[in-house]
């Protein structure tokens, strides 16, 4: 009986521990519609929520890459959906890594 309920508290830790991890898994991708581009940042509407409508600054700097249907931060306009990755970082910072322009 002892060992049925060790293997079942291993367990249920370890499934505790994947769910945590799957769930900080995408915290650098932000996916969402470009609602205003001042170089060198862009004004995103995500689209993670269907409640709530949340507005994130992405700052650009010239190590950002763009690929998809733009393939220049000068091809960026207003409505494009895109996928970004940032570079984490301590503070609240959202610095673009890559710019993914899925639709125009």
């Amino acid at each position: 009986m002892s060992a049925r309920l060790t293997f079942a508290l291993v367990f249920l830790g370890l499934f505790l521990i994947v769910m945590y991890w799957m769930s900080t898994w995408n915290d650098n991708v932000v996916e969402g519609q470009i609602e205003r581009v001042d170089i060198p940042q862009l004004l995103i509407e995500s689209t993670e929520s269907s409640e709530e409508v949340t507005l994130r600054v992405i700052l650009i700097n010239d190590q950002t890459e763009v690929t998809g249907i733009a393939n220049s931060v000068q091809g960026l306009q207003s409505g494009q959906l895109v996928t970004i990755e940032v570079i984490p970082t301590e503070s609240n910072l959202n610095i673009a890594r890559t710019i993914e322009v899925t639709s125009p």
